[in-house]
């Protein structure tokens, strides 16, 4: 068990205590969003899988058999093309980015979707990302590697950090990734499998959950002495790390627990 963070987890109530989210969550709150929080999870920047699905029946849930996976695709569609998961996010125009994320969510209300878009475009560190990564491309022969665990200090040639977000990534035409880094090309028809240990994985795949965009467990996350706050030679591992981010403690809220179903 972790007596002490990770200086490198963020605080679990840092969204509670944001003043724009507390408005929204408030605004936000009623039962309908807490039942149908699945659905609103349409902001969603990567796709999920599993090698097979079992549903029983009329069953809410189902089983998974096999591996679970994430996969994305590029910034932008192919020609005459639907824009899907991350691609949304740059479509463009605000009121067609609602239509496409309620035409296939019936239960799902248009303000709360208009809202949680306007929020994610203002605070997701990953948005920002991307949006300044598409900016700085111009040809679909570019791509973006973000990397899977910290990049070393005092690499920065060629590359820019996102904002609110300790992250560096780089903007590259030719081969210059690692196995688990995350390569994002302009505009392909390729799907790339996200490695469950990339820093990222969660916060793509869950950005109401990581609304921040913020980095989640990673291979260089180290542990920290709890009585002098100094960080050690020691990993954490993702049992810990997990751990520490779904306790419940007294007196602090846990945005991750309050969403509940999702």
């Amino acid at each position: 068990m972790l007596r002490k963070r990770p200086n490198q987890i963020n605080s679990i109530d840092t969204a509670s205590r944001a003043p724009t989210f507390i408005g929204f969550w408030k605004w936000a709150r009623p039962i309908h969003f807490l039942n149908t929080i699945q659905q609103y999870n349409c902001f969603q920047m990567t796709s999920f899988g599993a090698t097979k699905v079992v549903r029983d029946n009329f069953m809410p849930t189902f089983k998974i058999q096999g591996q679970i996976y994430h996969r994305t695709g590029s910034l932008l569609p192919m020609p005459d093309s639907e824009y899907k998961f991350l691609q949304i996010y740059f479509m463009g125009d605000s009121s067609r980015q609602v239509d496409q994320r309620c035409a296939h969510n019936n239960t799902v209300k248009r303000p709360i979707v208009e809202q949680l878009q306007i929020f994610f475009h203002q605070h997701n560190a990953l948005v920002a990302l991307f949006t300044t990564a598409l900016d700085r491309m111009p040809s679909d022969n570019h791509k973006i590697v973000i990397r899977a665990d910290k990049t070393p200090v005092g690499q920065h040639t060629r590359r820019f950090n996102a904002p609110t977000i300790d992250e560096v990534a780089i903007v590259v035409v030719g081969d210059s990734s690692e196995n688990r880094d995350i390569v994002l090309h302009r505009r392909n028809d390729q799907l790339q499998r996200v490695s469950e240990t990339h820093r990222s994985y969660d916060a793509l795949q869950y950005p109401i959950l990581f609304w921040q965009g913020e980095d989640g467990y990673h291979f260089s996350m180290k542990m920290i002495n709890p009585i002098t706050g100094a960080e050690t030679n020691k990993k954490v591992s993702s049992m810990n790390y997990y751990s520490y981010r779904l306790m419940v403690r007294e007196n602090e809220e846990n945005h991750i627990l309050k969403c509940r179903r999702l």
